[in-house]
């Protein structure tokens, strides 16, 4: 849908109204006594904190997103306009989500639709190859607790080694080209695999792949470090492994990979999964709303300023746009 590009502050602003709705819709089914209790611990000096996170999350994604998906010929974007564009695709400007933009702007810049997408999967892939193990690890540290609940710790604990090698198994077994002439669904997962095999090969050159990891590393710590100071805001202690495990948890799908950056779904599952791993549900929801609308807000900026290099590189004008 891009002629939704046009108006991207009416995208944000329509972000905005959702994720507030589906927090207050949460917060009725809560209850307000335990709201109002929950907003009795406000200390606002923690977001200071969370527009820190925000910016050094920003960075990473940036240095993650151009080793990622810069490679074959044709496929250079200068770096000026690969900040411009993730500044554009981090927010809820888009109803495609960032990914989209990614895919447009790499077939102007000379990629097949195939190629494109490929490398935007490979991008996706490494979000999830950073984050993954982490939780996984963490979900085995709380294994057992008596604050998380075993429907949120086993299956991490089972599902991240045995999804690894069930991968490792369709990349051996499984031949992309043979399945691009079986209809659409194979032609994905085709192209599912072919980003699984990429990616390694791109993390295997020393000066890309240790700037793939280190970015999306510095990503997912800043989005986390940004959680937790919304937490502590309202009075809620957690450790690094809970937030780690809950953050992961209420992520179905990752803040740029969602249509308008995921608002109102995550602001649902979030604090439900914080709450599943030990943590008051009232404080959760007020810490998610904080976070996420001041995620929202603080990327409205950004957004507006680079959308006309945003339309130059995924192919519209101002007129036509994006």
């Amino acid at each position: 849908m891009r002629w939704a590009e046009r108006w991207p502050l009416a995208l944000s602003i329509l972000a905005l109204i959702i994720a507030t709705f589906a927090s207050w819709l949460l917060a009725r089914a809560v209850g307000y006594p335990a709201i109002e209790a929950a907003l009795r611990h406000t200390s606002l000096e923690w977001l200071v904190l969370l527009l820190g996170a925000r910016v050094a999350a920003y960075a990473g994604y940036t240095l993650a997103h151009g080793s990622t998906l810069a490679g074959a010929h044709g496929s250079g974007i200068p770096m000026d306009r690969r900040m411009k564009l993730v500044a554009f695709g981090a927010s809820a400007t888009s109803l495609g989500g960032g990914f989209s933009l990614d895919r447009r702007a790499m077939q102007r810049a000379g990629l097949t639709p195939t190629e494109a997408s490929v490398r935007v999967l490979s991008l996706g892939m490494l979000e999830w190859a950073t984050l993954a193990p982490v939780a996984w690890v963490c979900a085995l540290t709380l294994f057992g607790s008596r604050r998380a609940q075993a429907a949120v710790t086993i299956p991490w604990a089972i599902g991240v080694p045995v999804g690894a090698l069930l991968a490792a198994l369709v990349v051996w077994r499984l031949s992309p080209s043979a399945l691009e002439r079986k209809g659409f669904a194979a032609r994905m997962l085709g192209r599912a695999i072919e980003a699984l095999s990429l990616l390694p090969r791109q993390l295997r050159r020393p000066a890309r792949g240790s700037a793939s990891l280190l970015g999306m590393s510095l990503y997912w710590a800043a989005e986390i470090a940004s959680l937790w100071a919304a937490l502590q805001a309202f009075g809620v202690e957690t450790g690094f492994a809970v937030i780690t495990l809950g953050y992961a948890t209420g992520h179905v799908l990752t803040p740029r990979s969602a249509p308008l950056s995921g608002a109102g779904v995550t602001e649902i599952l979030l604090p439900l999964s914080l709450s599943w791993v030990g943590l008051p549900v009232a404080g959760a929801v007020c810490a998610v709303w904080s976070y996420r609308v001041g995620n929202l807000l603080l990327s409205i900026p950004p957004a507006l300023l680079a959308r006309a290099d945003v339309q130059r590189l995924v192919g519209t004008s101002g007129a036509s746009a994006a």
